[in-house]
């Protein structure tokens, strides 16, 4: 099958994909953010989560993927309904000594464990460590250990539930459409 539309049938059909939106530092210090689709958990005790990212069109690597395998660290911040144009602006190209946060309005947020920003606006975020680093056909797998946890006030309760009203988590269907986990677009069987 053509290598395009095997892409296609493989976005179109595995959906909603969770966001990773990834922030990192070069090892020059200039700060990066890029939203994956291809991200997820792996495990829960410990925490640990994979990032799988191609290679740019002219075969060079991202940023994100070139920072993580420089410092071995990277922050997970979580997509919301309101973050979803910042998300955005975040997925275009911009070349390595642009810094992110600016370009989207955001703001970079110091880390308790990691040196690689918080993105202040995320209510949540999630310090992690490399774990693991494969290649797999052209595109790089990327394992992170959750570090440390920061969960804006609210999105759970004490028993450790999620409150996906106040959270408002988006996934990511193809091309520009995205879905919400929250609200009317609740099921519960």
């Amino acid at each position: 099958m053509d290598e395009d539309l095997l892409s296609k049938l493989v976005l179109g059909l595995i959906v909603p994909r969770p966001i990773g939106w990834i922030s990192t530092i070069s090892k020059e210090g200039i700060y990066n953010i890029a939203p994956f689709s291809f991200f997820n958990a792996v495990c829960d005790e410990p925490p640990v989560f994979i990032i799988s990212a191609g290679d740019r069109d002219d075969g060079s690597m991202k940023d994100t993927v070139e920072n993580i395998l420089e410092t071995e660290v990277f922050a997970v911040n979580l997509v919301t309904e309101k973050l979803l144009l910042p998300m955005k602006k975040t997925g275009e190209e911009f070349p390595p000594h642009v810094d992110e946060f600016k370009e989207a309005g955001l703001t970079p947020e110091e880390g308790s464990d990691i040196k690689a920003p918080l993105i202040k606006e995320s209510p949540v975020n999630i310090e992690c460590k490399l774990l693991d680093y494969k290649k797999i056909y052209d595109m790089h797998v990327l394992l992170g250990e959750a570090l440390r946890f920061h969960i804006e006030s609210g999105i759970i309760d004490e028993a450790f539930k999620v409150d996906y009203n106040k959270l408002k988590p988006v996934g990511r269907l193809a091309g520009d459409l995205y879905v919400k986990a929250f609200g009317e677009s609740l099921i519960k069987i």
